[in-house]
């Protein structure tokens, strides 16, 4: 969006959380402008570091500031920078941040119009907050996951997408930004807020019309049957995934790979077609396994089929559409392709150039604390005393 500022230009974010929700979070809120500290413990950072690549994707476009919490100077000089920031969001268990002396209630003292966004697993209420987790417990927990077959439980992979991860950064941003509106429109009212973003509630909400059908079902094994819908291997080895739910779908189905027998009054709308489900599979399955995938594609696209190939973390790099959607990022000098930070969607909003490469730790500590005030001796002493650690050329 060249010419203009971001929508959160301006926006001070301290940012205490590691791994992907927490980051993924406040990476998104860099592309729309803000102004995002990262603090990291002294030793190690981020443990997402293990995951370089991972973790480069999640940090572009932060500052580091590594800071030890668990001593009183720490606590203090992160107090200190709390002051004037806007959003603090933190990824701790609940209790945790209490403990170290920067709960909410330690910040808002300082920083009484603060917007204070704790992300976790299970949230800070109910009888599972102090559960440990990632993203494949919330999904389990959800019903999110269905059963594999017994023979396939050692290699089963039902997803490659972290959609609790992912799905719980889109609602704290969107929680975030509703709260600096709200503070935007009420500059005098407004007070600072905790918000409680637990994964495993947002995993759920995004289940709500899968279960809300699965009640209208004898069984949740019941409501996954789909006929015509489904993963389905090609005469090459290879997979395409086929969406055929609906009634005229259905028929274009059946008449593009010449299967009249599916086209009976038994198998005319989806409920009747959930009753013959076994025969439809029977049927349907040995006949998709005649084509190989490229041709079985070309066939339902032109007889208006939803069709796709079942692609490899590789393959949507080098697909055509992606690429005129400006999914795709080439740079040159950069040693690897990769996936636009956000849909199409929010080009008028975000701003790539803001997301440089992601931070050493402590690179930018010095800097930060300039900005936030500190004199040279207080941040030598600091740096002395092992309170902070800054990256040094």
């Amino acid at each position: 969006m060249p010419g203009s500022q971001p929508p959160l230009f301006g926006v001070k974010v301290i940012d205490l959380s590691e791994q992907v929700p927490g980051p993924n979070t406040t990476r998104l809120l860099t592309g729309l402008g803000a102004d995002v500290l990262k603090i990291e413990r002294p030793d190690e950072g981020d443990r997402l570091r293990h995951r370089p690549a991972m973790f480069e994707a999640e940090n572009r476009g932060k500052r580091s500031l590594a800071i030890d919490l668990k001593n009183a100077e720490g606590r203090a000089t992160l107090l200190r920078m709390v002051a004037d920031a806007d959003v603090f969001v933190e990824g701790y268990r609940p209790g945790v941040t209490d403990r170290l002396g920067i709960g909410f209630k330690d910040l808002i003292a300082v920083n009484p119009r603060l917007v204070y966004v704790s992300i976790s697993g299970y949230g800070a209420s109910g009888p599972y907050r102090d559960l440990p987790g990632h993203d494949f417990q919330y999904l389990s927990f959800v019903g999110a996951i269905p059963a594999p077959l017994p023979e396939h439980a050692a290699n089963y992979v039902p997803t490659t997408l972290p959609v609790a991860d992912l799905g719980t950064s889109l609602y704290a941003s969107l929680a975030i930004v509703l709260a600096l509106h709200e503070r935007r429109g009420n500059p005098e009212s407004f007070v600072g807020k905790q918000i409680d973003v637990a994964m495993a509630d947002c995993a759920l909400s995004m289940m709500e019309p899968r279960i809300a059908e699965a009640m209208h079902e004898e069984s949740s094994a019941a409501a996954l049957v789909r006929p015509g819908y489904g993963v389905y291997g090609t005469k090459d080895g290879r997979y395409v995934t086929i969406g055929a739910l609906e009634d005229h779908f259905w028929a274009r189905l059946a008449k593009a790979v010449d299967l009249p027998e599916l086209l009976g009054p038994e198998y005319a709308t989806f409920p009747l077609r959930k009753q013959h489900i076994a025969e439809i599979e029977a049927t349907l399955r040995p006949r998709i396994q005649e084509f190989e995938r490229d041709g079985l594609i070309e066939l339902l696209i032109r007889h208006d089929v939803p069709v796709a190939p079942l692609n490899d973390l590789h393959e949507p790099l080098a697909d055509k559409h992606f690429i005129d959607r400006g999914m795709i990022i080439r740079n040159e000098g950069a040693p690897h392709t990769r996936v636009s930070e956000w849909p199409a969607a929010l080009a008028d909003f975000a701003d790539r150039s803001l997301l440089t490469a992601a931070p050493a730790v402590g690179e930018h500590s010095i800097e930060i604390l300039r900005e936030a005030g500190f004199s040279a001796d207080e941040i030598d002493e600091l740096i002395r005393a092992g309170t902070v650690v800054a990256q040094t050329s």
